[in-house]
C-alpha cells in the first residue's frame, strides 16, 4: 500500500491520478479543509489527519510499505512553521515506515537546497535528505529545478498586455518540468532499483532564457510579448518591508536569494540513465495550457 502526502496539491493529484492509472493501491493524506473533488473522481481512498499529528499519522500509514511525500507548507503561520510540516512531518513519516518493517519512500525536494540556503525551506528539505540517508530505508529524492506552471500564472496578463514578468534578468537561464513527467519518474522509483538511494536533479529537456520563453509564448498567442525584468535588488527591498512587518512569516529574501540569483538549470545525465522517459517541452506545455483555457 502506499500512502500519497500533499495529495490535493497540484503534484499531489498528478501523482494520484498515474497512480489510479496503473491500477496501483494508494491512499491519500489530507486535511479536511483540503479540496479533494478531483481525487474522488478517481476513486482515492482518502485518510483525513495532519502531517503535524502522530495520532492522524499513524492511522494513515497502517499498512503502508511505500511513502511519497509531496506535503510542504508554502507560506508559515502563527504556531505552524516549516519545521513543524516539512521537516517533523516527514520525520514522523521515516519513522512510522521503519515501524512498519521498512519500505520505500519518494521525497519531493528541490534544486538549490543546503543546509547554508538562506531560504530556511531549502535547509528544512535538506535536513529531510540527511535523514533518510542515515534511515536504512530504501528511498529516492528528486530535486526539480521548477516547473512549467510556474510560467503560466501570469499567461492571461502575457495574453492582454504582452508583457511577461521577469524574476532578475532576462537573460536568466530556467528549466523547468512537466509536472507529469516527475510524477511518472516519482512512480516509477517505488519499483525501479536502479534508482534506490539515489538523488536526481530533474529538470526539462531544455533550458531557456526568459526572452526565449517569451519568444514561445509570441509563436503560440501570435503577438509581441515584452519581458520586463524585475531588478533583484527592488525586490530585496520589497521583500525586506515585507519580512520586517511580518516577522519573517513569508521569508520573502530568502524566495527572493532561491529564485533570482541567476539561473536554475541541472543535468539530467543521470535521469536517463535510470528512467526511460521523453520530457516534455514548455512549448508542448504552453501549447496545450493555452488550447484548455482560451477564455481567459
Amino acid at each position: 500500500m502506499i500512502l500519497v502526502t500533499g495529495a490535493a496539491g497540484t503534484l499531489g493529484k498528478e501523482v494520484c491520478t498515474q497512480l489510479a492509472e496503473k491500477g496501483l493501491s494508494f491512499k491519500c493524506l489530507v486535511r479536511k479543509t483540503s479540496k479533494t473533488e478531483a481525487l474522488e473522481k478517481i476513486g482515492a481512498s482518502l485518510v483525513y489527519g495532519d502531517v503535524r499529528d502522530m495520532v492522524s499519522l499513524e492511522k494513515a500509514m497502517k499498512g503502508v510499505t511505500q511513502v511519497i511525500s509531496i506535503h510542504s507548507l508554502g507560506i508559515q503561520k502563527k504556531g505552524i512553521t516549516y519545521w513543524d510540516v516539512d521537516y517533523q512531518g516527514n520525520i514522523k513519516l521515516i519513522e512510522l515506515l521503519k515501524k512498519n518493517g521498512g519500505g520505500k519512500f519518494v521525497y519531493v525536494s528541490a534544486l538549490g537546497v543546503s543546509l547554508e540556503a538562506r531560504f530556511q525551506l531549502y535547509k528544512v528539505k535538506q535536513l529531510v535528505t540527511n535523514a533518510l540517508e542515515l534511515s536504512g530505508l530504501d528511498y529516492t529524492v528528486f530535486k526539480p529545478s521548477g516547473f512549467f506552471s510556474d510560467f503560466t500564472q501570469a499567461a492571461g496578463f502575457i495574453k492582454k498586455r504582452g508583457i511577461m514578468p521577469a524574476m532578475g534578468s532576462s537573460e536568466n537561464r530556467v528549466q523547468g518540468i512537466h509536472m507529469g513527467d516527475l510524477a511518472y519518474c516519482m512512480i516509477d522509483s517505488l519499483f525501479n532499483e536502479k534508482a534506490n538511494k539515489r538523488v536526481f536533479l530533474i529538470g526539462g529537456p531544455e533550458a531557456l532564457t526568459y526572452r526565449q520563453i517569451a519568444g514561445i509564448y509570441e509563436k503560440l498567442l501570435n503577438r509581441k510579448v515584452r519581458v520586463l525584468p524585475i531588478p533583484t535588488g527592488f525586490q530585496k527591498f520589497v521583500g525586506f518591508i515585507v519580512d520586517t512587518f511580518t516577522g519573517y512569516r513569508y521569508d520573502i529574501l530568502g524566495f527572493i536569494d532561491a529564485f533570482s540569483s541567476g539561473d536554475s538549470t541541472c543535468d539530467n545525465a543521470l535521469l536517463h540513465e535510470v528512467f526511460e522517459i521523453k520530457l516534455r517541452t514548455f512549448e508542448e506545455y504552453l501549447g496545450a495550457f493555452l488550447s484548455e483555457n482560451k477564455q481567459n
